[in-house]
């Protein structure tokens, strides 16, 4: 377990790099001024908006992503003690967003010709994977609560999963909701735009890079607040899946 814990802070590392090095880098070659709270990610990965440098950000997050799938394996491990059914639940959302992730560094971000039918398939792609992200760390607070209800995990962890899981559930909840709201009334477009327009809060990319961090932070607590479950803990789980599957 302690070595298991070593290669995923390794892990841990790589992906800050690759993810947020890139990101960071990339954007301090972009051709005009990027300001993280007000430009959304995509604008780096884009040909249209960096047309020399597209290629680096989608690499690293492509590397990142990928770098990421031990983690889903690790988290059904360790949540299969206190839940199986949440374990599997955060396990594949996970691994679903972790694979949209990808197809949306591949899929070019562009608004003028339809792909595969859709006008907009990359922001759909990138929606889709914060929306299985969001729902794999939900699954994985809901396994942590029951963890500690059998004092199996530790306050701590459920407490860090649950702040960072809120904040980015808020703010896809927010983004989306202001957005829909403008769509259906028109009318109310204007005075929202006109009270928000000076506030990060009113712009997407402020909400994915702290959905970005948040994930991050989520992977940090995935590491060093996890317990090491013992033998009696994995009896225990297996036991429960038996009756639950008997049931």
């Amino acid at each position: 377990m302690l070595y298991r814990k070593s290669v995923l802070a390794v892990l841990l590392a790589l992906i800050f790099l690759s993810f947020f090095g890139t990101l960071g880098l990339s954007a301090w070659m972009f051709p005009r001024n990027y300001d993280w709270r007000y430009r959304v990610i995509s604008n780096l990965l884009s040909p249209r908006d960096n047309p020399s440098h597209h290629w680096l950000p989608a690499c690293g997050i492509v590397f990142a992503a990928v770098l990421m799938l031990p983690f889903a394996r690790y988290l059904r491990r360790n949540l299969e003690i206190a839940s199986p059914r949440a374990a599997r639940v955060t396990s594949g959302a996970l691994v679903a967003g972790i694979i949209a992730l990808i197809c949306a560094c591949f899929i070019v971000p562009q608004h003028v010709h339809d792909v595969l039918g859709v006008r907009r398939l990359h922001e759909f792609v990138a929606r889709s994977a914060a929306g299985f992200i969001a729902i794999g760390m939900l699954a994985g607070c809901w396994g942590a609560w029951k963890g500690c209800a059998r004092r199996l995990f530790k306050a701590p962890l459920f407490w860090t999963w649950s702040l960072v899981t809120l904040l980015l559930l808020g703010g896809i909840f927010f983004s989306e909701s202001l957005l829909l709201l403008t769509q259906l009334k028109p009318s109310w477009a204007i005075p929202i735009r006109s009270a928000l327009r000076h506030s990060v809060f009113w712009h997407l990319g402020f909400w994915e890079w702290t959905g970005a961090a948040a994930v991050f932070v989520f992977l940090c607590a995935t590491v060093f607040l996890t317990p090491r479950p013992t033998l009696c803990d994995v009896d225990l789980a297996q036991d429960d899946g038996a009756s639950s599957a008997s049931i």
